[in-house]
């Protein structure tokens, strides 16, 4: 829920809850006072007609009835409500009426004297009705103020939270946040400006750090390969080949990884923003072609069927994409196994046969997350994959069927 339809209805509920309390309080209150007066009014009524009564005369007030009675005077004075009906306006009316008894003249009187008044029906239907117009008023007038006020206030906040969503740390631009008069939105801009800054300042950082370590890594790793490569040419005991060659293996594994390191973190800093429109089809065919004899070697049948497709990406991106697809499919084939292919312009299907996973399938697009049967893979090929996915608004699966892998990437 939107914090102004919150405030809006929390204001409201409390406006009507309010609103029914002062009503039902008014119309105590008011027959309280209303009844009070009318027994004052009786009451000096009835005392007017005990005077009346002594000295001889006919009670001269209306609704007033004199009657001698048994009934001893430490009767208690009786009030109450009646109902009597008036020919002129054809309609019930409602009156308050005292019954009580006086000793006049040596004798008891039953003395009962009436007034009309409206029905405390009529009275609760008329706070009802005032309290009704006062809430559909108050709700109204509220919501349209609060609407209105509260959509001026919070409009620069809503700019600024725009902004804030579309703001990368790695746009050059600084983050650019529009005033507020209201003291704890300033507040608020001046701590996103000065986070978004830091950030700003700290992805640099992190950045030049990464490619210049990526960059001053390469060199000493091509010496150590070129000195390995001199020292495999020359004479050597076989025990001494043998750790050459597992040197060898190592740098090349380290040299790998460190390319990876560095695309992974271009991709995770949008390095890469140009695209272009790009036949799938072609670059899945290429690397078939380029990686035939390692399928063959391992006696793997690769079945492909591909459709003419185009995609927009970055070239050498997209080359990535498919080389480790294809590379972790033939590493993970056993011998003899089989591999499909499939490509459909909103899909590209890669399936290969093989055990299942030693670990959970969510993980298989971590970063270092591999088989414990493949020590030598780095583990980054398919988290590579992944960044370039979501680089590009991609969606790659993976399921395990019938004994296949499955890898599953809509475009």
């Amino acid at each position: 829920m939107k914090l102004l339809h919150r405030t809006t209805r929390d204001f409201l509920s409390a406006t009507i809850i309010i609103l029914l309390i002062t009503g039902v309080g008014l119309y105590l209150l008011l027959q309280k006072e209303v009844t009070d007066e009318m027994n004052e009014q009786l009451a000096f009524q009835a005392s007017l007609v005990s005077e009346q009564v002594a000295t001889g005369q006919t009670p001269g007030y209306p609704f007033a009835q004199v009657n001698k009675t048994q009934d001893p005077v430490t009767t208690r004075p009786v009030y109450g409500d009646t109902v009597l009906y008036d020919k002129v306006q054809q309609k019930q009316e409602d009156y308050h009426y005292l019954d009580e008894v006086k000793h006049i003249g040596g004798e008891n009187y039953h003395i009962k004297v009436m007034t009309t008044y409206i029905g405390w029906g009529q009275y609760s239907k008329t706070i009802f009705y005032l309290l009704l117009s006062a809430i559909l008023l108050l709700a109204v007038s509220g919501v349209v103020i609060n609407y209105f006020s509260n959509r001026k206030i919070w409009r620069p906040f809503f700019i600024n939270l725009e902004r804030l969503k579309q703001h990368s740390v790695t746009s050059p631009a600084p983050l650019q946040l529009i005033d507020s008069p209201i003291t704890e939105f300033k507040e608020l801009q001046v701590a996103v400006e000065d986070l978004t800054t830091r950030s700003h300042r700290e992805y640099m950082a992190m950045r030049e750090f990464t490619e210049n370590a990526s960059h001053e890594m390469q060199t000493p790793l091509g010496i150590i390969q070129s000195k390995l490569d001199r020292l495999s040419q020359l004479e050597v005991s076989e025990e001494m080949a043998r750790y050459i060659v597992e040197a060898k293996s190592g740098v090349e594994r380290l040299n790998k990884m460190n390319k990876s390191l560095l695309l992974l973190a271009k991709l995770d800093n949008k390095a890469f923003e140009s695209k272009q429109t790009i036949d799938l089809r072609l670059v899945v065919a290429e690397h078939l072609h380029m990686m035939e004899d390692l399928f063959a070697a391992k006696g793997i049948a690769v079945l492909s069927q591909l459709s003419e497709t185009t995609v927009t990406s970055d070239r050498y991106l997209c080359e990535v994409l498919v080389s480790n697809l294809l590379s972790n499919t033939l590493r993970y084939t056993e011998q003899g196994g089989k591999v499909g292919v499939t490509l459909q312009p909103s899909e590209l299907t890669i399936s290969n046969s093989g055990e299942a996973l030693d670990f959970p399938a969510e993980f298989l697009f971590d970063r270092f997350r591999k088989s414990s049967r493949h020590v030598q893979s780095t583990g980054l090929g398919l988290a590579i994959v992944q960044q370039i996915c979501e680089l590009n608004g991609w969606t790659i699966g993976y399921r395990y069927e019938g004994g296949e892998h499955v890898f599953s990437l809509q475009f």
